[in-house]
């Protein structure tokens, strides 16, 4: 199946909840110790390797293309350009991405020889390394950062690379990574436009691999890294990215739980300090120089922008094109207009919004941190249920039966209703179509029992006419109204 993921990536990155926080993985955990005791080999194995996984975090993989912006959308939710970003093929060995009490790098070499310390500069990784990557097994990169407190990020260079070389080492650290158990639970999709095929059959393969039974289309989320490259004209990016983005959401909803928009660049530059005083001060003369209409027209091209009559010295325009894009350009130069004030930490806010890094980050906790806790006990779950039934032991069986029953494993359920909405087999009314979307991409709202009892009518009725998968959604659906009651209760 690695044919498949030609020209993508995989990442190991995550935004979750404190293990404290995850009692039903704590539950699983308790019926994967028993599992580990059991007689049967093949049992025992799988119990000890749901013991592991259990106590890892839990893995969202970062995938996508070269030039997705994979890394630089990394650097945004670490806080850090701790990862080289630019054009073409970056990312040419393997890493290991944990937390420590400081930042420090060691390549490990592939044949067991002695570990080599690495140099962090000023907290960013080297460009190069002083072995060949063929050498090497990975790069283990301790950091501060406080996601990392919550993570356990594994970085690779793309399957379909330019180099031969960099193409060989992502195949024997897929190797690598599923020999040790480092499996994702979750992928973040990394887009530039509409979803092509191989980039489908990637997802799919990811899926299918040692860990495709921890994946599935609702824990997949698309990120359109590049909203700003969305359409001709700048002003419109945003809204044109956003549109594609719902779009894809709902054509491929088999893949995705949902497609999100970000301008990374815009993100990486707000949220890892990239913006300094002198960026401030330089877009500050451009605003005060140029009115709107010189503006847009600067803007319409980078040599244009570069050309433009006005103060700032072609260098730092060009570094302002490397730190903010053209689009985070026009939207600083907007806002230093209207009355921001003209220092750095007043266009951060600026530059963040605009990204729409938090709105992004809003959804994948949504669609990833809320699920977290039965993300991990599904995966689990399935292969021990799996496995106890072959080996006839009935008390793990059952167990494991009733832990998928909990309503903290209900989430997986509305992932399970995402893909059947999907596929497109269920013709649902309108009004309990859109009802049942919205209770996948964001959950179902709180309601009071008697508004609850009525949508549980509507669904009972609905489904007294359907065929299976119809009265799979309306079960469903009659859960998650209930659930919101309860919930809603003093």
């Amino acid at each position: 199946m690695l044919e498949q993921t030609s020209s993508c990536e995989l990442r190991c990155v995550v935004m979750v909840p404190h293990r404290q926080a995850w009692p039903l993985t704590e539950a699983v955990l308790d019926l994967a110790l028993r599992a580990e005791r059991s007689p049967d080999h093949v049992l025992a194995a799988a119990g000890h390797r749901a013991v592991e996984r259990l106590q890892r975090p839990l893995c969202v993989a970062v995938v996508g293309r070269l030039s997705s912006g994979k890394s630089t959308l990394l650097n945004a939710l670490l806080g850090s350009a701790v990862s080289p970003t630019g054009e073409g093929e970056v990312t040419k060995v393997v890493y290991l991405f944990r937390h420590g009490m400081w930042d420090s790098a060691v390549a490990h070499p592939r044949d067991g020889s002695s570990d080599v310390p690495l140099r962090l500069d000023n907290g960013r990784l080297p460009g190069s390394i002083p072995i060949p990557a063929d050498r090497l097994r990975y790069i283990d990169v301790t950091l501060t950062a406080g996601l990392l407190e919550r993570a356990t990020l594994v970085d690779t260079p793309g399957l379909a690379s330019t180099s031969v070389e960099t193409s060989a080492a992502t195949s024997r650290m897929l190797a690598d990574t599923q020999d040790a158990a480092v499996e994702a639970d979750a992928l973040l999709f990394c887009l530039n436009t509409s979803l092509k095929d191989d980039e489908a059959q990637a997802v799919q393969a990811f899926r299918a691999g040692k860990g495709g039974r921890r994946l599935s289309g609702g824990t997949a989320v698309g990120v359109l890294t590049k909203a700003d490259h969305q359409g001709k004209d700048r002003r419109t990016a945003w809204k044109t990215a956003g549109e594609l983005a719902r779009r894809m959401s709902s054509a491929h909803a088999d893949l995705f739980s949902c497609v999100v928009p970000v301008v990374g660049l815009l993100a990486e530059a707000a949220t890892t300090g990239g913006i300094r005083e002198r960026h401030a001060r330089a877009l500050s003369a451009l605003a005060r120089a140029w009115n709107p209409d010189q503006s847009e027209i600067a803007l319409l091209d980078k040599e244009m922008f570069l050309d433009a009559d006005g103060p700032v010295p072609v260098e730092e325009r060009q570094q302002l094109v490397d730190l903010l894009g053209m689009y985070g350009i026009g939207e600083l130069l907007e806002a230093l207009r209207s009355g921001v004030a003209g220092h750095a930490a007043a266009l951060i806010e600026v530059a963040r919004k605009a990204s729409g890094f938090d709105a992004m980050t809003a959804r994948l906790e949504v669609a990833l941190g809320g699920r977290a806790d039965a993300l991990k006990a599904a995966a689990a779950l399935e292969e021990l249920i799996e496995l106890a039934y072959a080996a006839g032991d009935h008390t793990v069986y059952d167990q494991a039966q009733t832990l998928l029953d909990r309503p903290e494993m209900f989430p997986v359920r509305i992932v399970e209703m995402g893909q059947v909405l999907a596929q497109g087999r269920v013709r649902l009314p309108a009004g309990l179509a859109q009802q049942a979307w919205i209770v996948v991409t964001t959950g179902p709202s709180q309601l009071d029992a008697s508004m609850a009892a009525r949508e549980v009518a509507a669904w009972r009725e609905w489904a007294a006419l359907s065929d299976s998968s119809g009265r799979f959604i309306a079960w469903t659906m009659v859960r998650a109204w209930r659930l919101a009651a309860a919930e809603k209760k003093p």
